[in-house]
Order: structure tokens, then C-alpha cells, then sequence
């Protein structure tokens, strides 16, 4: 285990190409030694509230609450080295030892992921960004099934048998106001159509 002095440095930002500035001087997360020595009570407020196990709400199941910033991930655990661009919290010091590949960002959707990652986990901008990125994704990857005269089976991938067997009412009343909209949206359009323009 590294000692008191010991900092653990944070060199990515909001992905694994995102490099950091150094750090400020003085500046590190707390150690095991810190988090049972140190008192910030009078510039925190609430520091210390979870000290005592019998008002942690985690407690059994929290295993190891005393442990540090240097606990997280051991220099004994081996790590993967990305090839790809992996995007991480901006809470997180490091990227995690192993994390998935199969999926890089690229694209619209990819550039939302970019945006989306370089705000907090605390941030409501963060959360609609990647949501937006994902919706953006299913569109690339049906423009791209499409480019490749690749018809997507939609049954099989909106898991509509299983909301078939398991859901029925709720899918029933789906359909029924996807056409009645469908519908509407169409009319709309017809009529604006038929109607002569004017200059």
C-alpha cells in the first residue's frame, strides 16, 4: 500500500484520449491513513457523518468503507491498454483495469458521447446528451443495416413478440396511437399539398 504521501494522479479527463493538465500542487484524493486521521469538519459540512458504521446506511454489506483512493485499483491488478477511445466519468481518476472494446464511439452519436462525458455524473446536461446520443446511434446503425441492403428484423430487435405474449395491452394501445398519429401526420401533409400556393 502506497503511504500518507502517496498521490494518486489523475491523467485522464473524459476519455481515454482526453489527457489532463499536471495537477495542482497539493492537490489528491484520501488515503486509508487520511480518511482515519484527517478532520475537514470545519471547512465541509457533514464531513465525518459516515465515520460511525452504526449510521452508515451501507453497513453490513459495505465491506470495506475505511478504504482509500488507493484501494480502488491496486498497481497488482494488471490493466488493458485501450486501442479504441473509451470514455470515462470525470469522477473517476482512471480508466477501470478492463472495459469493453466492441463498441467505440464514431459519428453524430459518438460526438454527443464526447460532449455528453465532459460533465459531471451530477449534471442533468450529461444524462440528456448521451441519451440523445443513444437515439442518435439506433438511427446510424439503421442508415448503415440500409446502405448495406440489410432489411433490420424490427419484431425481433423492439422485442415486440415478447411484449406480444408477456404486455399485450400495452403494445395494443401503442399501435393504436402510433397509427391514429401516423394518420393525422399524413392527413396534415396531403392537405398542405392540395392547397395552391400563394404569393
Amino acid at each position: 500500500m502506497p503511504d500518507e504521501g502517496t498521490r494518486i494522479v489523475q491523467t485522464h479527463g473524459s476519455s481515454s484520449e482526453d489527457l489532463l493538465d499536471p495537477p495542482i500542487r497539493g492537490g489528491r484524493g484520501l488515503t486509508t491513513q487520511d480518511r482515519r486521521t484527517v478532520d475537514l469538519a470545519h471547512n465541509i459540512a457533514g464531513w465525518g457523518s459516515d465515520l460511525d458504521p452504526a449510521v452508515r446506511p451501507g453497513v453490513p454489506r459495505d465491506k470495506a468503507p475505511e478504504l482509500g483512493v488507493e484501494a480502488l485499483y491496486p498497481a497488482s491488478i494488471p490493466r488493458q491498454i485501450p486501442d479504441v477511445k473509451i470514455h470515462k466519468s470525470t469522477e473517476h481518476g482512471k480508466l477501470t483495469p478492463v472495459f469493453g472494446t466492441s463498441c467505440p464511439p464514431s459519428g453524430l452519436s459518438g460526438y454527443l458521447r464526447d460532449v455528453g462525458y465532459k460533465y459531471s455524473e451530477g449534471r442533468m446536461a450529461r444524462w440528456l446528451t448521451l441519451m440523445a446520443a443513444d437515439r442518435v446511434n439506433v438511427v446510424e446503425d439503421l442508415a448503415k443495416d440500409l446502405v448495406r441492403l440489410r432489411v433490420p428484423n424490427l419484431v425481433q430487435e423492439m422485442g415486440l413478440k415478447s411484449e406480444w405474449r408477456y404486455n399485450r395491452p400495452r403494445l395494443v394501445r401503442n399501435v393504436v396511437i402510433g397509427t391514429i398519429l401516423a394518420t393525422v401526420a399524413l392527413s396534415v401533409i396531403r392537405s398542405r399539398r392540395a392547397r395552391p400556393y400563394r404569393y
